[in-house]
Formats: structure tokens, sequence, C-alpha cells
């Protein structure tokens, strides 16, 4: 019979949680300097101007601007796919041989 396996949850401390707290206020602190920056910053007008002005006039470039992210997330997502499947075969074939081996037998080699 085929052994489940079991994942047991890890309970958080206290410096855990007290430095998960931690860094969220200071992502959110980020964000919000960030924010206030872009909103009251009248000094990156010209610069967001010109930025404008070079994806309006250039199409090609607005459009892989707005698609490197998707294909970034894609390529990722195919090398976690590549590295689970791989550790899926790997597990397959060693619990064949284990079960090979549990008989007596002998699997052939590749």
């Amino acid at each position: 019979m085929r052994e489940e396996k079991q994942y047991v949850l890890p309970i958080p401390s206290r410096r855990g949680v007290a430095f998960f707290l931690l860094a969220n206020a200071f992502a959110f602190a980020l964000c919000a300097s960030i924010w206030a920056l872009v909103w009251y910053g009248d000094v990156f007008t010209s610069s967001a101007a010109a930025v404008w002005g070079f994806l309006a006039a250039h199409s090609g470039w607005t459009v892989g601007a707005a698609l490197s992210p998707l294909f970034a997330a894609l390529v990722l997502g195919y090398g976690y796919m590549r590295r689970a499947m791989a550790r899926r075969a790997r597990e397959k074939s060693e619990s064949l041989a284990l079960a090979a081996t549990a008989r007596g037998t002998q699997l052939p080699q590749h």
C-alpha cells in the first residue's frame, strides 16, 4: 500500500508574526509614499509626458511593455512545470524500482 504524504503546517512564533507585521507596515508605508510622490509630485510631469509621448508614437514598444510581465510569468511557470514533471517522473521511477526490488526483480535499464 502506498504511503501517504503528510504535511505539517508551521506554528507561527511571536517573532515571526512581529516580523510579518513590521514588513507589511514597511511595504504599506513605501506604497503610500510612492503614491503620494506620483499624486502630488509635479516634478515628474515633464518626464512622464515625454514617456507618454514616446509610447503613444511607438505602439510596438507600448505593446511590448504591456506584455512583458505576462511573458515573464509564462516563462517562470514553464520552468516550475518542467521541474515538477521531472520530480514526479523521478518519484515514479524510484517507487517502481523499490517495488521491483521488494518482489526480487529488476527493471530494465534504459
